[in-house]
């Protein structure tokens, strides 16, 4: 309960924060398929809504993930995210927090808390393309559908690229995570994601992407090496 008030307070300051800062934008991702075969229905949905706040030098962003799985009204992912990470950035140096409250039942967690700080550093900058790694440490504390619970610290070293090829209006990202426990690095979780955008114009784009998430504690009945590929559309708002 208390990670969930510190979150929520978290995220009501930032909204009135918000209303002085020079620019926010919206940026809102959907994906959806409904499959009807021989009386068996499936239904896929995954929708980001993410809100990007920038004043001087800091920069923050509130997000929401949901991904939906369900077959014959039986859900094998159910999985929701609040996420919140400020920085500052000056030049090629950043410096961040980060929290996020997750509860997922593709993993059978009631619900996972993450919360760390870190800094990160430009790579390289050029007029179409950008590169930066970064690194945080993390404090975790999940809790299971069987009643477990598991706690602790994570290394979170980070990879990111992106980029543009303006000729034909189209984007491309790329990220991985790393988080080893500082205890013992064989329990670790990876992932990965890689996107290209399509713009139909300044508002809408057409993304093709391709998540991997692995990670190698896992409780019995769970698929802990996930692979995913998704086409949806994006909507923003400036």
């Amino acid at each position: 309960m208390k990670h969930i008030f510190l979150l929520l307070s978290t995220l009501l300051f930032n909204s009135l924060f918000s209303q002085d800062t020079i620019k926010t934008s919206y940026k809102v991702d959907l994906t959806g398929i409904v499959n009807q075969v021989n009386g068996q229905s499936r239904t896929t949905l995954s929708f980001n809504l993410a809100n990007s706040i920038k004043w001087k030098k800091f920069e923050s962003i509130v997000g929401t993930d949901y991904q939906l799985l369900s077959n014959n009204g039986t859900n094998a992912v159910n999985d929701f995210t609040v996420r919140l990470q400020p920085k500052i950035v000056d030049k090629k140096y950043s410096v961040f927090s980060f929290g996020q409250l997750s509860s997922l039942e593709s993993k059978k967690i009631t619900s996972r808390f993450e919360g760390g700080v870190g800094g990160g550093i430009t790579l390289f900058k050029l007029k179409n393309v950008e590169s930066t790694i970064s690194y945080g440490i993390l404090y975790y504390d999940n809790n299971f559908q069987d009643l477990t619970r598991r706690e602790g610290f994570r290394h979170s070293p980070r990879f990111q690229m992106y980029g543009k090829y303006e000729p034909y209006k189209i984007s491309y990202s790329s990220e991985i995570y790393y988080q080893p426990s500082t205890s013992q690095f064989s329990d670790y979780i990876l992932r990965t994601k890689s996107a290209v955008g399509f713009d139909l114009n300044k508002k809408f784009t057409i993304n093709l992407s391709y998540v991997t998430w692995f990670e190698s504690y896992f409780v019995t009945g769970v698929i802990n090496d996930v692979k995913t590929f998704t086409v949806g559309t994006t909507f923003k708002i400036d």
